[in-house]
């Protein structure tokens, strides 16, 4: 490239010329690393800041992919209907992380909907909560338990459960 010194200009350079040609972006302290093996002299100030950026925005990019689930995960309860939406995201999710063999993206996903299933299950013992939303907890919990077990077959099984009598019963009005 001609510089003297390698600096944040010349590693977003070089990061793009990575992501385009490999498809995956290096963090620029890694490439940093390499360029400094081959010799180059480096703006130290300037790769630090710069990696530091690259990072935040990798943190921010990968919990946007999560974010309505992470924002779930806060809510003290959901309704039947909620939990159904956020099934199906979840189903969305582990289908395109799958296309794409996203295997980290897979395993937040399972992480995530264990927290859900506890705190699902714990919300379903409550028993200061109504009966009500601690029956609809319990059958969240038990939708977040087939659909970690096997996930490939969850929206037919979910199909299934609300057309059973027991559901209807429960739940329908």
């Amino acid at each position: 490239m001609g510089a003297g010194r390698v600096g944040r200009k010349e590693l977003r350079a070089i990061q793009n010329a990575l992501a385009k040609e490999f498809g995956a972006s290096q963090s620029p302290a890694s490439i940093a690393r390499v360029l400094s093996d081959e010799g180059a002299e480096l703006k130290h100030p300037e790769i630090i800041e710069c990696d530091a950026k690259w990072r935040g925005a990798q943190i921010e990019k990968e919990e946007a992919r999560f974010k309505s689930l992470n924002e779930a995960l806060s809510e003290p309860s959901l309704s039947i209907e909620e939990g159904e939406a956020l099934m199906r995201e979840m189903e969305l999710l582990r289908s395109r992380f799958s296309e794409t063999d996203d295997r980290e993206a897979l395993q937040r996903l399972k992480v995530i909907a264990i927290e859900m299933r506890q705190l699902a299950l714990s919300a379903g013992m409550d028993q200061k909560t109504d009966e009500p939303v601690r029956r609809q907890q319990q059958e969240i919990a038990e939708w977040l338990t087939v659909w970690l077990q096997t996930p490939e077959l969850f929206e037919q099984w979910l199909d299934l459960r609300k057309r059973s009598p027991e559901f209807r019963n429960k739940f329908e009005r």
